[in-house]
């Protein structure tokens, strides 16, 4: 009788479909107590308990990024809103850690497995693309009052020294936290856009934004986008001795022309092939606009092909040489831009990338 209870109970644990609650971080336990608010607007579908990015810098500029993310469902429609994800350039971030946990209603939890994290292209119609997102979504099974939460932890070395801190989308916001630590020699500079300035809190050799209890953002026919109505913070960090190696610091807009220029006028010179073609298409053009007409009709022809490398030290803004893509008869935006950029230098109409 005894080892029949005994084997009982025994399979009553085996079939339990959820994981041990060790297998939870302490801080989303935390947050699924957490009491979430009524709001003004109606049928809000889900809340965000916690939206928490912290980086690390290390003496030689490679970041270290930890996210900590939480949000409760609150009706049907907002089970969309239970998606991890984690966006790497393949060139120069890799994402170390990535694990997501569900909380039911009733308290039981369940952590999501490595075989169950996709792992995609960035942009689905470039031929070649180092942008990648790991995605792994709890729609189909998560329920209203449930809380999905997920953790990242991303390692990169970037050209660039600024911290884009999102502390919201549509959604209403309890607490988001951004936190840049540094190390010795270095320090922060921050601006705030569409929310009173947020100052950060200095704790040793970590600085810390915070705001809590952002409420959510009213969808409106022909409303501005969101990053120009949800808070964010523009963090940048560098050390303050010009000696020593940091990522490309940028203090005004002539620098980052500059910078810009350096990558794509290279690119843009010409050979006698570019020169001949820019002459025949605009033999019979009577006007500068008609010159610039004739040959923006002819870069708008070639076939789009998108092919981006390089993205970590700033292939995203360097066109290919106009020489190739005159060639070739492809390439992306910037590609074709810099082309035409090229055939009016044949004609002595000054022209300019814009990013």
């Amino acid at each position: 009788m005894l080892y029949r209870l005994f084997c009982l109970l025994l399979l009553t644990f085996i079939c339990v479909p959820v994981m041990a609650g060790d297998d939870v971080p302490s801080w989303l336990l935390q947050d699924a107590k957490t009491a979430v608010p009524t709001y003004e607007i109606k049928n809000v579908p889900a809340v965000v308990l916690r939206k928490e990015q912290s980086l690390t810098v290390d003496n030689n500029g490679r970041v270290t990024t930890t996210t900590n993310f939480a949000v409760r469902i609150l009706t049907r429609e907002g089970r969309d809103e239970a998606v991890a994800t984690a966006v790497y350039n393949t060139g120069s971030e890799k994402v170390r850690e990535f694990n997501a946990w569900l909380i039911r209603a009733n308290g039981q939890t369940k952590k999501y497995q490595k075989n169950q994290i996709a792992d995609i292209s960035l942009a689905n119609n470039d031929v070649y693309q180092e942008a990648r997102i790991k995605v792994l979504s709890a729609e189909k099974e998560i329920d209203v009052g449930d809380v999905f939460g997920f953790q990242t932890v991303s390692e990169e070395n970037d050209i660039f020294n600024q911290f884009p801190c999102e502390l919201q989308e549509r959604l209403p916001v309890l607490q988001a936290t951004c936190s840049v630590t540094l190390p010795s020699g270095w320090k922060t500079t921050s601006v705030t856009f569409n929310h009173e300035n947020i100052a950060p809190a200095s704790n040793g050799a970590t600085s810390v934004w915070q705001v809590r209890n952002l409420l959510p953002l009213r969808p409106e026919p022909m409303s501005p986008s969101v990053s120009s109505l949800a808070p964010r913070i523009a963090i940048n960090f560098f050390p303050t001795d010009a000696a020593k190696p940091s990522p490309t610091a940028f203090n005004n807009w002539k620098e980052v022309s500059g910078w810009l220029a350096a990558l794509q006028d290279p690119q843009a010179a010409i050979d006698d092939g570019i020169a001949a073609k820019a002459r025949q298409l605009t033999a019979n053009s009577k006007t500068e606009l008609e010159k610039i007409q004739a040959i923006g009709r002819y870069v708008q022809n070639i076939q789009y092909i998108s092919i981006q490398t390089g993205l970590g030290k700033g292939g995203g803004y360097r066109p290919h040489k106009a020489t190739e893509v005159f060639a070739k008869s492809y390439g992306d935006c910037k590609d074709k831009a810099n082309l035409m950029r090229a055939m009016l230098s044949v004609l002595k109409i000054n022209s300019y990338m814009v990013a």
